[in-house]
């Protein structure tokens, strides 16, 4: 038998006691960062416009801290039963997804995003390679078409096409 942190010889977890960690947790972190505001640069009056640098980021913590306070006192939605654990293909696609930003510096936006779509449509169980290629290519033309000829947005260049320029 497990307890509320996976420990075993504590018994079953009280309902709402994962809750209450996670809502401890976020307002830990709610107070770590909101200190951290207190170390921005100040903005001169003159060039101020809106809310500022600091004043934003503070009330979205406040707003996180008011939630997280709800949910320690189990107020709103009824406590969770603890989750399943998550499944390797979820820890893989994590993975494939950080290796995805190496691959953008290194071989670009377009041709990362190819890569990207194909393995990931592979790794999730589509064998039939001409429509998931087809799809992957439509995807990243659409991409293209939408953002660089029609928004104006340039991609960075990457480490690749920097050599040859």
């Amino acid at each position: 038998m497990t307890g509320p942190f996976g420990r075993p010889g504590e018994g079953s977890p009280s309902p709402g006691a994962i809750d209450r960690f996670v809502a401890i947790a976020a307002l830990a972190f709610c107070a770590l960062v909101y200190g951290l505001t207190y170390t921005f640069d100040s903005v001169p009056e003159a060039l101020m416009s809106g809310l500022g640098a600091e004043l934003f980021p503070r009330l979205v913590l406040i707003v996180m801290a008011i939630l997280a306070l709800l949910i320690a006192l189990g107020i709103g939605a009824p406590p969770i039963e603890a989750l399943p654990p998550l499944p390797a293909r979820v820890w893989a696609t994590g993975a494939v997804l950080f290796g995805f930003i190496g691959a953008v510096e290194l071989i670009g936006m377009f041709p990362s995003s190819f890569l990207l779509l194909v393995g990931l449509g592979w790794m999730w169980g589509e064998r039939r390679l001409v429509p998931l290629t087809l799809s992957a290519a439509g995807l990243c033309i659409a991409i293209y078409l939408l953002f660089v000829r029609f928004v104006g947005v340039s991609f960075p260049r990457s480490m690749l096409a920097s050599l040859w320029s």
